[in-house]
């Protein structure tokens, strides 16, 4: 569980508040949908408008709550935390580095609910988890050292979303992308009856799709990727992540604030100090398998 983020289900107390703003249902929630829906012609054109929007967001912050379900096994996990992200420039033709700080609090297992402190940390180059409870600390290098991992590359793995980025072509190359009315996937053409519920969330937003092209790095991996965003200022609000065993990631986005100030220790991925007590484990870059 480490990458990029968001996640699900109206209910859990602590996102009560969260949930209030959620857009209005009724007619308006239809034409505010469709209205979204008729702005891009196709899956590029929506690309390049995520793509554009990108460039202009430096900070992210907001809510998330993610969930996993294990459909033959009928095993649900669902995670509550905050998150963080960040992106600075590329340093020239190389891809911006994004970073990302997932902070989880809350963990339910199927009706059991317990307090958790899991961290997860991306960097650009190291992929860190802290357990400060459990004094437990792993970190990955994902690339080489001087290289900055494109996060289009962690979609193929990543349980939760990772920004699609802005370039539209490289999206395409691997992905055939989709414009959908919101609802479809929930309650039009519902891939999971635990998804109906997800449907009030997004009224009124545009749903992007991406299914992996044939050869392409997720093709035996997942069936699809949804990923809604808001129509004014297309900030994501509802991930579903599809395997092609029924398995579903799934991740909601509350209370989202762009570009404000974060301090740069949430990102922090060094380790803790040698006689602190925690068990560290570092994993340097070894190439791809």
């Amino acid at each position: 569980m480490m990458h990029g983020l968001l996640a699900l289900v109206v209910g859990m107390a602590g996102l009560a508040g969260a949930v209030a703003s959620e857009p209005d249902a009724g007619d308006a929630g239809a034409e505010r949908a469709g209205a979204a829906h008729e702005r891009f012609a196709d899956g590029r054109a929506l690309l390049v408008a995520l793509g554009q929007r990108d460039r202009e967001i430096e900070t992210l912050t907001g809510r998330v709550r993610l969930t996993g379900i294990q459909v033959l096994q009928g095993d649900m996990q669902r995670r509550l935390g905050r998150l963080a992200m960040r992106t600075e420039p590329a340093a020239g033709e190389g891809p911006a580095r994004r970073m990302y700080a997932v902070r989880f609090e809350q963990l339910q297992l199927d009706q059991r609910v317990e307090a958790v402190n899991e961290h997860y940390i991306f960097d650009g180059r190291w992929l860190v988890e802290r357990l400060p409870d459990e004094k437990q600390f792993i970190k990955r290098e994902m690339v080489p050292a001087g290289r900055v991992l494109d996060p289009m590359e962690l979609m193929r793995d990543a349980p939760f979303w990772v920004s699609v980025g802005d370039d539209a072509d490289r999206v395409l190359r691997d992905y055939h992308a989709a414009v959908l009315p919101a609802a479809d996937g929930l309650t039009v053409n519902a891939e999971h009856e635990d998804l109906a519920g997800l449907a009030r969330l997004v009224e009124g937003c545009v749903q992007l799709k991406l299914t992996p092209r044939e050869g392409a790095p997720g093709q035996d991996d997942w069936e699809s990727v949804r990923i809604w965003f808001t129509p004014d200022d297309l900030l994501p609000r509802l991930y579903i992540k599809t395997a092609w065993t029924g398995d579903l990631q799934i991740a909601e986005l509350f209370g989202v604030e762009i570009n404000a100030a974060v301090a740069g220790a949430v990102f922090d991925t060094e380790a803790p100090a040698p006689g602190a007590g925690w068990q560290v484990q570092i994993s340097p870059w070894r190439g791809r398998e």
